[in-house]
Order: C-alpha cells, then structure tokens, then sequence
C-alpha cells in the first residue's frame, strides 16, 4: 500500500510521535511550516509544497540546502497549502494518507481537516488525521476502530441525510436516521477493543481518542 504522510502546520507533534509516524509511510509531504516539525523530528522529507509564508527563513534556506524538491506557491491562491499537498499525494497514487499537524486551536482549520479527509476518500485513498491522543476519519461507507474498552468515540454527522449503524459501543445504532442539528453520537465509549461503523448514507466525522 502507498501510504503518504503530510505534515501541516498547526501544532507541531512530539517529534518521537512523528518519528515513528513517518517510519510507517513511503513519501513524506510537508505543507509550509510543516517544514519546521519534519526537521525538529529529523525525519526525511520527499517534497514540500506551500506559499512558505509562516515557515522561517532559517527553515526554507535549510530546504533548499538539503535540495528537497519544492513547488512555492503564491500567497494569493484558492488552495490552501494543505490542499495542495493533498492533490499532489493523489496525482501520486495515495492509497492512504495520513495527516499530523492538521491541529491548532482553530475551528476553522478542524473544519478544513475534515475536508481534506473527505477528499481524499472521494478519490480512492483511505485518510485520517493522526494525533498522539487521537485520530479522525472522514467515513461513508465502513470504519472499523481498533482501540481499547473504554475509549471515546464520537461519529458526528456531517451531511443532512445520515443514517449510521454503530457495534462495540456503549450506545449501538442500527441504520438510524440521524437528525440534523442533534449531536447524538457524541462521547459514545468503546464496550470492545474493536468497533465498527457503517454510515449507509451521507458523510460522518469520527473522532476516537486513546486511552493515555
């Protein structure tokens, strides 16, 4: 399987976290201050891809030294940098991305991570966006979650038509038409070390945070 790691620039992940991150994946795409968290990590970075508006000067002059392909972008664009990556991972032949960084106290780019999940499920490649407490996935169709009893897993609805089965949960649904507007799968709890979620219809946000 191609599986391709991007790192974004929200909040840097603990460099051992992205170390052993990276060592599960065959091409490494950093979007701009991404940049930044690859090198602190010392990983290896196949290509970077962005604007390089809020990564260092210091951190472009290195990229450049080391000779890592780059494509610099103008400030003023449609994609966000993120996005780009995103493209060029599926132009590739991503079978799976990962994303780590897509975090960072803004509602606005969490929002923005879930699109960049969905796109690259609508295009043939399985996604998530991997933190050290958690990982999210954009889902239509099946999810299986391989965790721990008593983990929280939340399945948020995301379109307005959703009907969503959910087993191995504290709160089970079956096929239930969910109500736009009500929050109903919210803070459900793993009652097995696997759960599986079917969302026959629309999209779903599922959220599954590890026991620390």
């Amino acid at each position: 399987m191609k599986r391709f790691l991007i790192v974004l620039g929200g909040d840097a992940p603990p460099p051992d976290f992205l170390r052993e991150t990276a060592a599960h994946c065959d091409y490494v795409l950093c979007a701009d201050k991404g940049l930044e968290a690859a090198f602190a990590a010392g990983i290896p970075v196949d290509e970077a891809l962005g604007d390089f508006d809020s990564a260092s000067k210091e951190t472009v002059a290195e990229m450049r030294r080391r000779g890592i392909p780059n494509t610099v972008y103008p400030s003023v664009k449609d994609d966000t940098d993120g996005m780009a990556c995103t493209r060029i991972a599926i132009q590739k032949g991503a079978e799976e991305v990962w994303f780590v960084g897509a975090c960072g106290g803004r509602i606005d780019h969490y929002v923005a991570g879930f699109q960049l999940l969905v796109f690259c499920e609508k295009h043939g490649a399985r996604a998530r966006i991997a933190e050290p407490d958690m990982e999210i996935f954009a889902v239509q169709g099946e999810q299986v979650i391989c965790g721990k009893k008593g983990e929280l897993l939340s399945v948020i609805q995301m379109t307005e038509d959703c009907v969503i089965s959910e087993r191995g949960v504290f709160y089970p649904l079956d096929r239930h038409a969910m109500e736009w507007g009500v929050p109903l799968g919210v803070s459900n709890v793993l009652t097995e070390d696997t759960a599986r979620i079917t969302v026959h219809s629309g999209w779903a946000l599922i959220v599954h945070y590890f026991h620390s």
